[in-house]
């Protein structure tokens, strides 16, 4: 985590791109210009039609989908989040706890540094993988002071080589404030690369390429693909929605990685009101609001991996003036923030458990009838048969973290039509892990402002 991944006011981008556009510039949008052959560009995730990887697809208002969707293990896969497993002490020292809360949580990963000689760390590493989270290990910097890569990578091999998920390079050297710091870190992911690719425990493991912070420095670090498997970068949307510079931050690390994947190894929000920091606050209920969103932004990107910083806030900041300290999903007495309830519902959405209900693989037939132009969309395939359809508004801002005032989306409305009858419960995760309304229908109208919408749609 760099200490000002800053949200200060950047040039005005254009209007060509929803993710880069600032929605407190923007205003309402409403139903009204949308016509039933339209176009909503901001959508993405159904178009039939040959895209580019992590393309947006467009959603063609009238047009009659038939779609089996997109796997839902690939979105119940992708969260991880940041856990120290160096330290006994403090909030991450109470491991029983951190252990529940991650399984509440729903990740499959956490994310930390390693370090040679501590014996702790090796053990509560391997009884978090046999609990089904593996850890992205950070594997030092060019300074060498938690290890070597070739140590780090020996640690790994002969003390827990099925607990680690990746293997990440030097996190944010470009602000180290060394004049050769794109030599040290190549230096650095050559001998991670080399290391972990010629030792058979550690060949499968994905590498991934050294995050850079401040949303600089990959035109200067330039094409290192061939020593990476995945690119990584961090992304702080500081109270702006999610979505957010993403597509911006994706370009940029093309740089770096070329065609690997990438992944979001930090993202999040603090809730620091007395920060004076140029790193944005969050005011918890808005970070509540926008938490669902936030994987389904990188989910529709192709994105497959997607680490939140932090999982608990650390240390102890009552006078809420260090923004360091609050970027947890959790309070410093556990209690959780509702960016923490928000996931941890949408988490019981996702694996809720039904008695099979209809063939697996069988397409869903349906249309969108209207829309707010900044609908986005992700239809997953349960192994049930069931489908989840997310639906959001890419633009829907509720807060303005630049004048740190409230925002009121326009309520607008998205209609689809089933082609059959369907039974469908729609679910608003950042209120309720429960069914906000179900009905057996063959057209749902759903109301769209801010939170995200799931629809589970099944045979009625």
């Amino acid at each position: 985590m760099s200490p000002a991944d800053s949200q200060s006011p950047a040039p005005k981008p254009s209007l060509i791109d929803p993710s880069q556009v600032d929605p407190a510039d923007i205003a309402p949008q409403s139903r009204a210009g949308l016509s039933r052959r339209s176009s909503l560009a901001g959508a993405a995730g159904l178009a039939l039609a040959p895209m580019a990887p992590g393309a947006l697809r467009p959603i063609e208002v009238g047009r009659t989908y038939r779609s089996s969707g997109r796997s839902l293990t690939g979105l119940t896969s992708l969260m991880g989040v940041t856990c120290p497993t160096s330290t006994a002490k403090g909030p991450y020292g109470q491991r029983d706890q951190v252990l529940a809360a991650l399984k509440t949580l729903g990740v499959t990963f956490i994310r930390s540094r390693i370090f040679m000689g501590n014996k702790g760390q090796i053990t509560w590493t391997n009884q978090l993988a046999a609990n089904g989270f593996k850890t992205n290990a950070v594997m030092g910097d060019p300074t060498f002071k938690a290890g070597t890569p070739e140590q780090l990578v020996s640690l790994i091999a002969t003390s827990f080589p099925n607990a680690v998920h990746s293997m990440e390079g030097a996190n944010e050297w470009n602000l180290s404030g060394r004049s050769n710091w794109i030599s040290e870190v190549v230096n650095h992911q050559t001998r991670l690369w080399n290391a972990a690719k010629s030792t058979a425990a550690t060949l499968n493991i994905p590498v991934a390429g050294p995050a850079l912070g401040m949303r600089t420095g990959c035109d200067q670090l330039g094409n290192r693909s061939s020593i990476m498997d995945w690119g990584t970068f961090h992304l702080y949307t500081g109270g702006f929605v999610p979505g957010y510079r993403s597509d911006h931050l994706i370009a940029m690390e093309r740089q770096v990685c070329g065609s690997k994947p990438q992944f979001v190894t930090e993202t999040g929000w603090h809730n620091a009101p007395n920060s004076k920091a140029t790193h944005n606050y969050t005011p918890l209920d808005v970070a509540g609001t926008y938490a669902p969103r936030l994987p389904l932004e990188y989910f529709i990107r192709d994105v497959p991996k997607m680490s939140i910083y932090e999982l608990i806030d650390n240390p102890a900041d009552p006078a809420g003036t260090d923004h360091e300290a609050h970027f947890g999903l959790l309070n410093t007495d556990w209690t959780p923030k509702p960016a923490f309830t928000a996931l941890a519902n949408m988490n019981i959405i996702l694996k809720r458990q039904y008695r099979t209900t209809g063939r697996a693989g069988a397409p869903l037939e349906f249309s969108f009838r209207e829309g707010p132009s900044d609908l986005r969309s992700c239809l997953l395939a349960r192994s049930d048969g069931r489908y989840l359809l997310f639906l959001w508004r890419s633009l829907a801002s509720i807060y303005d973290p630049n004048k740190r005032i409230r925002l009121t989306p326009t309520t607008t409305t998205a209609e689809l039509a089933w082609g059959a009858n369907r039974s469908v419960n729609r679910f608003v995760p950042s209120l309720s892990s429960n069914p906000v309304a179900t009905e057996v229908t063959s057209r749902s109208i759903v109301p769209m402002k801010a939170e995200l919408q799931i629809l589970e749609i099944s045979p009625a």
